[in-house]
This record gives structure tokens, C-alpha cells and sequence, in this order.
């Protein structure tokens, strides 16, 4: 699957001039077709020739050199005939004509097969558009937030942000002797101090005396609750 660029329309063109004085610039979804282009020219494009799929928007990056990626996912589960993916489009709001096709790109004989829901394969696809929008500083898109998930960039930034567990780092910097839960046995809910952490052994290993040392070993676990 490859789309050799995705270009402008006209409305996207004159959304883009307006966006450049402090229009606002917001991006409201993406959608996917098969229909073929032919000889027509992207400029005149208002929708997609032959749309199968709009794509909310679960992701938006204003990256540097005034370009912004915009991306959704979208799977096949709610197709009942399948497609070639010839066609992509991202959608904003123009003030003065409300929607509007921004840009639109075409695949032509690098389509890529879609297959219906009824078959054995379920696909989920990420797809995202790089496009211009130059010196706009007011740029936003309509996400739809059950479709936003964590990426693997997001967890390992999330992973080595100094502040991102707070509310955690904070109780246990407030603990006063945590308890350790001895294997077999346990202390209810109810009995528990709140702000105090306890560690439930679920298996251990003997430190090899009698005097009941427990070793941290990779075959001891702990149960966190507050």
C-alpha cells in the first residue's frame, strides 16, 4: 500500500491561506475509499470519489517545518463487502463552508485489499497523514477519546518521566515501617492503616539459616495493597 503524495484541494488550499492570518485550523476525521481518480484533477475534489470508511481521529502531532500528523485506526469488523483501499482524505472545518475535503491522496494500482468481516482475517489498521499547515499556531482536531491508546513511545516517555507517578512516589516517601504480609496468612481490609503499604509474600525462599531470614529471589512475589 503506498500513496505517492497527498495534496491539497482547492477548499484546503483557501482553508490553509486562512489559517495562516489566525484562522483556527481544526481537523475533524479521515476517511478511506476505492474509488478510482481517473483524469480528474485533486483540486476540484469536494469528498472522496467512492467512500467506504470515515476514521475518527485518535491522534494529532504539530511536528516542526509546519507540518501536522493526524491519525486514526480503523478495522474491518463493521464491513460487509470487501474493498481496495485506493482512496484517503483528511477532513477540517472551513468557518464560512463548514467541512470541507483538506487534502486527499490516491493509491491508483497499489491499492491494498480490504477484506470483509465475514472472513476469517480481522484487520486493524493505524493510518495518519502528514500534512502542511504552515505558520497556523491554532491547530486542533476533533479526537474521539475511547479511540485514543498509549503508543510504545508514549509508555516508554511515560516510563522515564521523574513526575509522572506522583501520587505514588508520595506515599511511599509518607510510609512508616511497611508491613510484610508473612506467606498464609493476611490482614483484612478492613484491619488495614490507609496511607501504610503492605507487602503479601506469596512464595519464598530460605536464606538458609533458622532464623527465618527471607531472600528476595526470582521465585518471591508481592502483593501491593494499600
Amino acid at each position: 500500500m503506498a500513496f505517492g503524495s497527498v495534496d491539497f484541494t482547492t477548499r484546503g488550499k483557501v482553508l490553509q491561506s486562512k489559517a495562516q492570518v489566525g484562522t483556527k485550523l481544526n481537523f475533524t476525521k479521515l476517511a478511506i475509499g476505492d474509488g478510482e481518480l481517473g483524469s480528474q484533477s485533486i483540486l476540484e475534489l469536494t469528498d472522496l470519489k467512492s467512500k467506504k470508511l470515515d476514521i475518527p481521529i485518535s491522534n494529532l502531532k504539530v511536528l516542526t517545518g509546519g507540518i501536522a500528523s493526524i491519525g486514526g485506526t480503523f478495522t474491518n469488523q463493521d464491513i460487509d463487502t470487501g474493498f481496495y483501499w485506493r482512496e484517503l482524505g483528511l477532513y477540517a472545518t472551513d468557518p464560512d463552508l463548514g467541512e470541507i475535503l483538506y487534502c486527499y491522496g490516491n493509491a491508483g494500482a497499489l491499492a491494498e485489499y480490504i477484506p470483509s468481516s465475514g472472513g476469517s482475517q480481522i484487520l486493524e489498521k493505524f493510518v495518519a497523514i502528514e500534512t502542511i499547515i504552515g505558520n497556523a499556531i491554532n491547530v486542533s482536531a476533533t479526537i474521539n477519546q475511547s479511540l485514543v491508546y498509549a503508543t510504545i513511545e508514549d509508555i516508554e516517555n511515560h516510563n522515564i518521566n521523574p513526575v509522572a507517578h506522583s501520587e505514588l512516589i508520595n506515599q511511599i516517601k509518607n510510609l512508616s515501617s511497611p508491613y510484610v504480609i508473612p506467606e498464609g496468612s493476611d490482614i483484612p481490609i478492613q484491619d488495614r492503616v490507609k496511607g501504610k503499604m503492605y507487602f503479601k509474600v506469596t512464595s519464598r525462599q530460605s536464606g538458609g539459616s533458622s532464623n527465618g531470614i527471607i531472600k528476595v529471589s526470582p521465585n518471591m512475589g508481592i502483593e501491593i495493597k494499600e
